[in-house]
């Protein structure tokens, strides 16, 4: 509040009114100046700040409301595209131990190893071609005129009508033809296989290198055996894994460092856990669903 200094109240009470009708008491006086001077000081200036021509509670009491409009209208943008994608995609997914096989609508067929994914547009047919692999698959191509293209995080393989496996996890990428032909490729290279031939890289690896000759009986899943040319015993490991639903343990960890060449029967556990073993040299010991290499 602004206070009036000595000489202003001085000024005050010396102050003559000769021409009022009534003289009011000078301390009366003198609170009623200090109070208007007060309501001067704090009121705002009406050229700046206007009142609000309605009132205001009303006005607050929606903006909760427009909040959750708001809100939700930003949900739904966020959603609506994983929505769409939902109801527009199909997707099989085989668990450790098992295999499937999917007939598509152009009559191609896709056998999935254990724990692998392939993933297509609810309106696949012969003039729409595009799958996406994680894991590893067997494509028996029917012919037609667009291409038979399969995506996955490490390239990409296009084909028109044949039979070849593609081997897409995080180990390795591997792609190989029984029949006709196929091109492989990714942000950096392009290679052309044909039947008897694949390739198999590290997924790290920017180029795909020379095509190299496949084995007999190719891929060895699909007839139940594993075919190991230097693997590490980590890789076999990992397969039996997915095609038992089991896991591995390592006694040294330098163990799973070991590599193994030989051909495994797939078909039953038992014999696979003793083939290593024999081609190893080193025991075993299975307890429920855990091995122990020792």
């Amino acid at each position: 509040m602004k206070k009036l200094n000595n000489i202003e109240k001085l000024i005050w009470e010396k102050s003559v009114f000769a021409d009022l009708p009534r003289t009011p008491e000078v301390d009366d006086a003198w609170m009623r100046l200090e109070q208007r001077i007060a309501i001067a000081d704090t009121e705002p200036d009406r050229g700046q700040n206007q009142a609000a021509p309605f009132p205001l509670v009303p006005i607050l009491g929606w903006q909760p409301r427009l909040s959750n409009i708001v809100s939700l209208a930003l949900a739904a943008l966020v959603c609506l595209p994983i929505v769409y994608h939902l109801l527009t995609t199909e997707s099989v997914l085989t668990r450790y131990g098992s295999i499937e096989t999917v007939l598509l609508n152009d009559g191609s067929s896709v056998t999935l190893n254990s724990s692998s994914k392939l993933t297509y547009k609810t309106d696949f047919n012969s003039d729409h071609r595009n799958v996406t692999l994680s894991g590893e698959a067997f494509f028996d191509v029917q012919p037609g005129l667009v291409p038979f293209v399969i995506h996955t995080d490490y390239g990409e393989v296009k084909v028109l009508g044949t039979t070849f496996n593609v081997h897409a996890r995080p180990d390795r990428f591997e792609v190989g033809v029984n029949t006709g032909m196929v091109l492989v490729s990714n942000q950096t290279k392009s290679i052309i296989l044909t039947r008897g031939q694949r390739i198999d890289v590290e997924p790290s690896e920017t180029h795909f290198g020379s095509a190299i000759e496949s084995y007999h009986d190719y891929p060895d899943w699909i007839h139940n055996k594993l075919v190991c040319e230097q693997t590490p015993l980590r890789e076999v490991c990992d397969e039996i894994e997915r095609i038992f639903d089991i896991s591995f343990t390592f006694t040294d960890p330098s163990l799973a460092d070991v590599t193994v060449t030989g051909v495994l029967d797939a078909s039953d556990l038992n014999s696979v856990l003793s083939t290593i073993s024999l081609l190893t040299q080193h025991e075993f010991k299975f307890d429920g669903e855990t091995c122990t290499i020792l």
